[in-house]
Formats: C-alpha cells, structure tokens, sequence
C-alpha cells in the first residue's frame, strides 16, 4: 500500500488507479470513496482513461463527492476521446437522460456504436435498445435482436430479458413464448426486477408453459420486491380480490401504495388508484 502511494505521489498514473480501487472496493484498507474518487481524479489527469471512467461515475452518483452529472459528463467525453469504451457507453447514457448534457439521442446512438465497437457489452446492448426504441436511429428489430443476442452471450442478463422481449412479442423473429420464457427465468434468477415481471405474466397467462397461478403470485411477489411497479399492482389486486390468494385488503393497501410510490404514470396508475380507493373505504 505504501509503494502505490509513493508511486502514485510519483506521477504514476496506473498505481494512482491501482490505490483508487483499493479505497473504492475495501480491499485491505476501509472502503472510502471520499479517499478513492480524488485518486481516480488524479490517475485521469496523469492520462489513464479508466481514472476518468472512474472518477465520472463517482461524480454521476455522488461516491465521494457531491454529485454532479456535469462533471461526470465531462470526465466520461475524456475517457471516450481516449478509447475507453465504457466511458463512451456511459456517456451516451448521459445523453439519453440528459444528465449534464442536452439530450441528444443521435449522439447517445453514436456514442453507443463506439462503445460496441471499442468492446463494451453495455454499449453493444445500448445500441439495441436504441434500435428496439428507434431512439436516435430508425427502428430496426433485427439489429436490435443481434445485439441484444450478443450482450446476452456476454453474460449482460438484462440484454438477455430484452431479448426476451423481442421474442415474446415476435419483433425482429417469429413470435417464440418458450424462448422468451426462458430467457426471462435467466434474468429473473439473476433479480432482474423487469423479467421475474414479465416472467410472472406468463405463467399467469399459460403462455409457453402450463398456467400455474400460484407460481405466478410469487413471481410477482418478487418483482414486486425488487421495485416493479406493475407486479405491485397485480399483486395488491390479487390480495384486493381473493382470486389465487386469500383476500386480505391491508395487504392489498400496502401494495397499491407501493405500486404508485415507485411509479405514479404506470400504464395501470389509474387503476392502481380506484383499486387503492375501494380498498381504503373497505377498510374504513
């Protein structure tokens, strides 16, 4: 640990990465970001890209130091002049949310390709998502399904529940459930909070595999658990309405409420609000 500090202080820029980590992951020393993110700061304006990288996702998620998606921005465009892939991936993300950039979803599509190109999975998955939303660039499923297919191999297990999507739907490909359930049960085991969702719909609705209500009840358990606001309210309204489940309405409450928490303009809002209503005048 002392040699890498010397060597840092040296003008190391590599070392100066190398002690980051260690602060930023606990390893041998207390995880400390507020140490970390001035030692990836540090290591970027020595010239190492993974620095930059490092130090705009410290700034895009406050690690260390307040938070500020401008810098982040301006570290991740750094990193990405210099090749660092998944600076590009990130900041291309930037300019889909706008996060200290305008948004801009030609140039986050462009950013994107880069990243693919240079060999980031998150960009190569990016890039399908922008082709499956036709953001940035003009729809094209088929592409989108190769580069989700390409992520998914690489182990990108959201990748794979887009894929899925692709395939339960039939955009790009013929319209395969047993596919895209399989694909969903991948994710789902890895908490992918979208898939064990759309993997609860279709065991609810016996598509790909037999109708099996009580398995879907948990699965929208959780995904429900992991934050899926739709699960939420198929759930609260299971608990609302007794049907799979015994009734029960504080449950059904609490649920409801939690599906509106994490999404209030869910496309079941409206429901999820005169559910929520019937349940409360219930329980008054």
């Amino acid at each position: 640990m002392v040699a890498l500090e010397k060597q840092c202080e040296a003008g190391n820029a590599d070392e100066c990465t190398r002690l980051a980590y260690r602060h930023h992951e606990g390893d041998g020393v207390p995880e400390d970001d507020a140490r970390a993110t001035p030692l990836f700061a540090r290591a970027c304006h020595l010239g190492d890209m993974t620095g930059c990288t490092m130090a705009g996702y410290a700034y895009s998620e406050g690690r260390g130091v307040e938070r500020s998606h401008e810098r982040a921005a301006a570290y991740y465009a750094f990193a990405c002049h210099g090749e660092e892939a998944t600076a590009c991936s990130n900041l291309g993300l930037s300019y889909i949310g706008g996060d200290g950039v305008a948004k801009d979803p030609r140039r986050a599509a462009k950013l994107f390709r880069q990243a693919c190109d240079l060999g980031s999975i998150s960009g190569c998955a990016n890039l399908g998502a922008s082709y499956s939303l036709g953001k940035g660039v003009a729809p094209n499923q088929r592409r989108a399904a190769r580069l989700f297919e390409r992520a998914c191999k690489a182990d990108d297990q959201h990748a794979c529940y887009n894929l899925g999507v692709l395939h339960r739907d039939g955009l790009g490909m013929p319209r395969n459930y047993k596919r895209a359930l399989a694909l969903f049960e991948q994710s789902c085991g890895v908490d992918d909070a979208s898939a064990c969702g759309n993997l609860a719909m279709l065991v609810n609705d016996g598509r790909g595999i037999r109708r099996d209500r009580q398995r879907a009840l948990q699965l929208f358990d959780k995904a429900c658990g992991l934050g899926e606001a739709e699960s939420c309210f198929t759930l609260g309204r299971a608990y609302q309405t007794g049907k799979g489940i015994e009734r029960d309405n504080a449950r059904a409450i609490e649920l409801l409420e939690r599906a509106l928490a994490l999404d209030p303009e869910t496309e079941s809002a409206a429901d999820a609000r005169k559910a929520l209503a019937l349940a409360r005048g219930e329980a008054a």
